[in-house]
């Protein structure tokens, strides 16, 4: 099965009302790229570039958590281990952040995005959607319910875009761990 059927056949899982799905595919060059992102769809995308500890507070107490309950080991990991897990989310952020802005829009009033990740960013695309899925699911309060459901999400409540977010990211990072071939997502 070619990269192309298979990830947008993981797309129409989350969202069965598109009429033209995201597809992914690997480009003539070997890159990750995927096309046909809806206008919508890039705005959340655009949203990977935003500190998930500015914006979703909540969330973050689940991207590092203190490592037990004695006092001087959480006093050291908060002073010596958080900033710099802290500082590789944000230079792995960064990596994104520049290759959004070569996301490239189609002609024409309501047209698509396409997006071109080098393969040598995968890591850092991974790191960030994986970063920014569970701050968003702690700070919306999303359950193992809501994530499993199979309807569309109502995109009229920020808990609905939160979901909406949270499904394209996760479909993303299957796509890419498909593209690096990693032996779990052949």
């Amino acid at each position: 099965m070619s990269s192309n059927s298979t990830a947008s056949s993981c797309w129409q899982r989350w969202n069965r009302q598109q009429v033209n799905p995201v597809i992914f595919e690997i480009s003539p060059s070997g890159q990750p790229r995927f096309s046909r992102i809806h206008p919508l769809l890039a705005e959340l995308l655009r949203a990977t570039t935003l500190d998930p500890w500015e914006h979703f507070p909540e969330g973050c107490a689940r991207l590092l958590p203190p490592p037990g309950t004695d006092e001087e080991l959480c006093a050291d990991w908060q002073d010596h281990v958080q900033p710099e897990l802290r500082l590789h989310f944000d230079s792995e952020r960064a990596v994104v952040e520049a290759d959004l802005a070569l996301m490239k829009k189609g002609r024409g009033k309501n047209a698509f995005f396409s997006l071109e990740i080098p393969l040598d960013h995968a890591d850092a695309w991974l790191t960030t959607l994986n970063a920014l899925r569970l701050a968003l699911v702690g700070d919306h309060g999303l359950t193992e319910e809501d994530l499993s459901r199979n309807v569309e999400p109502d995109l009229s409540s920020p808990r609905g875009l939160a979901l909406m977010q949270v499904n394209l990211y996760a479909f993303m990072q299957e796509c890419l761990i498909r593209a690096v071939g990693f032996p779990d997502g052949e």
